[in-house]
């Protein structure tokens, strides 16, 4: 088997993630993974503290590459924060919440099918409008990009009622504990709010 490319941010920094299909960002994903599995596998062979040293400095090149407009990135801490590493930082679904909207603002559909349940209520809602047909016709699109369309249309105007800030929420400590129940409420009230400008927007 070739060996995976090492993940280099110029690669992708002028990337439109949204015309990449979904094999290709699983590669873009597994580039910036083995970067981690590539340190773990040192955690015997470091102390330890240097070990936790490692790990931390790798979170925080992701995420300046994140600021940076890396969606894969943005992509990867998404999931990284859903998941949690043990021992160094534990489950955060604020911020892998966060971090999903953005990517999938940025066309991600990985972060859109990690975030499903999130987006359910929003694809139902499409569909209950009576203006798929429209929406499909109007914009081109077919069976296999419309989830990712309005994923994508939806992050952008849920991040501007909720003032999701990319850099704002890059400079947070890397593990802060926030309120997921105040956060699910907030984004519940805000896509209330949104969805008849998204169905406005795109149909």
């Amino acid at each position: 088997m070739a060996k995976q490319k090492a993940f280099n941010p110029e690669d992708f920094r002028a990337l439109d993630i949204s015309k990449v299909d979904y094999d290709t960002q699983v590669i873009f994903f597994n580039a910036i993974r083995d970067e981690f599995t590539n340190l773990n596998m040192q955690e015997g062979t470091l102390p330890h503290k240097v070990f936790i040293e490692k790990y931390i400095q790798k979170i925080v090149d992701i995420i300046e590459m994140a600021a940076g407009s890396i969606v894969p990135a943005q992509d990867f801490l998404c999931y990284l924060y859903k998941r949690g590493i043990e021992g160094i930082m534990p489950r955060e679904l604020v911020r892998a919440h966060q971090w999903g909207i953005i990517a999938c603002s940025n066309g991600s559909k990985l972060s859109m099918e990690r975030l499903r349940l999130f987006y359910e209520p929003v694809f139902d809602y499409v569909l209950d409008s009576g203006k798929v047909e429209s929406i499909v016709e109007k914009n081109n699109l077919n069976q296999d990009n419309i989830a990712e369309f309005i994923s994508q249309n939806f992050s952008i105007l849920l991040m501007q009622e909720m003032k999701i800030d990319l850099l704002e929420i890059a400079k947070k400590p890397i593990y802060e504990e926030e309120n997921f129940i105040k956060f699910s409420h907030d984004a519940e009230v805000a896509r209330k709010k949104v969805l008849p400008r998204l169905i406005e927007l795109i149909a």
